[in-house]
């Protein structure tokens, strides 16, 4: 379970909590604990192709080292699961689910490349339970185009 919010002393409603944390963020820095995300490793020298196939987004041009959001498609167009992708390695990712749909997408990823694409060198670990996860937001995150910030 989350916390919806945290009143400070004089607080007296959640609005006031919540602005006050988005505040926070955009002038300075957050952190949310969400490692109750779903969180698949990816690997292969076909992981990137691998990953183009199940996102609507390429992920197979994701530079090693940066995250991308990513959304996924049922075959009907409708909206499946969404969540990140990060690049490791040239042959290494990690992406993350939505916390209800953690064992229905890791599902879904084996069936396909079990399945439909067996030719593929791909390797997936549900690291779910195994690993934490912090999110990191705020304008003081270094970002390498924005060398001011």
């Amino acid at each position: 379970m989350r916390a919806q919010y945290f009143l400070r002393a004089g607080e007296t409603h959640w609005r006031q909590s919540v602005d006050r944390e988005a505040m926070g963020v955009r002038s300075g820095v957050g952190l949310c604990d969400v490692t109750t995300l779903g969180k698949i490793d990816v690997q292969g020298t076909h992981a990137g192709e691998f990953l183009n196939r199940l996102y609507s987004n390429m992920m197979a041009t994701l530079k090693i080292g940066r995250v991308r959001y990513g959304l996924m498609l049922r075959e009907d167009g409708f909206a499946y699961d969404d969540g990140t992708c990060a690049r490791l390695a040239e042959d290494h990712y990690v992406v993350t689910t939505t916390t209800a749909n953690a064992g229905l997408v890791y599902r879904n990823m084996e069936l396909r490349r079990q399945c439909l694409w067996p030719e593929l060198d791909v390797q997936l670990i549900s690291t779910t339970d195994a690993w934490a996860q912090i999110a990191v937001a705020g304008a003081e995150i270094a970002h390498p185009a924005r060398p001011d910030r």
